[in-house]
């Protein structure tokens, strides 16, 4: 199977991560979207992250409903820090029927080159990039050169996506504040939140 891993902390999953995930899965030719939840971001270490197991239950419950969307908390299983060419070796040593593809914004795919190993990225990986505002793609032939690969080694698909602009943190903001989440979310999610107190 051709299977999108989708990245990211969750803290929490809004309905932009689900249109972004829903349109790259059919764009892309994605028989499933793998939701990855980061355990110990190593670009967050200077917040407090809500609990892991809290956020992959927010995620699981964002994602009922598509069979072709699941929740992958492998990354609770390696030692952190959590670095995308770790998770996806571990991904395809215990998937090697499968084949991977990162799905990944437009400003985070021209810092690509400086993750850690992004070689092994690229080699592990088909990069499914979704386009920001304002922010100019790398094409597969800059970033083959920036990373030191050949060109033909960067799979790059490109997967146009409505914008919308909603952001975990000014959720959590919102939520701090009393003030409505109404259609940020989903409604389970919403009502998870308002039930465990988080974010206050």
């Amino acid at each position: 199977m051709n299977i999108g891993v989708f990245g990211g902390t969750f803290d929490p999953i809004h309905t932009g991560h689900l249109i972004l995930a829903e349109r790259c899965r059919e764009e892309a030719g994605l028989d499933q979207v793998w939701f990855l939840v980061s355990y110990v971001p190593p670009h967050k270490t200077d917040r407090q992250i809500t609990r892991f197991e809290q956020r992959c239950e927010m995620v699981t419950l964002a994602t009922t409903g598509q069979p072709a969307f699941r929740v992958e908390p492998i990354e609770k299983e390696l030692p952190p820090p959590n670095y995308t060419a770790h998770t996806f070796a571990e991904l395809q040593a215990r998937h090697p029927a499968h084949s991977f593809a990162l799905i990944i914004g437009g400003d985070s795919l021209n810092d690509l080159p400086g993750w850690y190993k992004p070689a092994e990225v690229v080699r592990l990986a088909k990069l499914v990039a979704v386009p920001r505002p304002g922010v100019t793609l790398a094409s597969a032939a800059e970033l083959a050169a920036r990373i030191g690969v050949t060109a033909n080694q960067v799979r790059l698909q490109v997967v146009e996506c409505p914008q919308v602009d909603i952001a975990s943190r000014d959720i959590r903001k919102r939520v701090g504040e009393g003030k409505t989440v109404r259609f940020l979310m989903p409604r389970g999610v919403e009502e998870y939140v308002r039930e465990r107190k988080l974010y206050k």
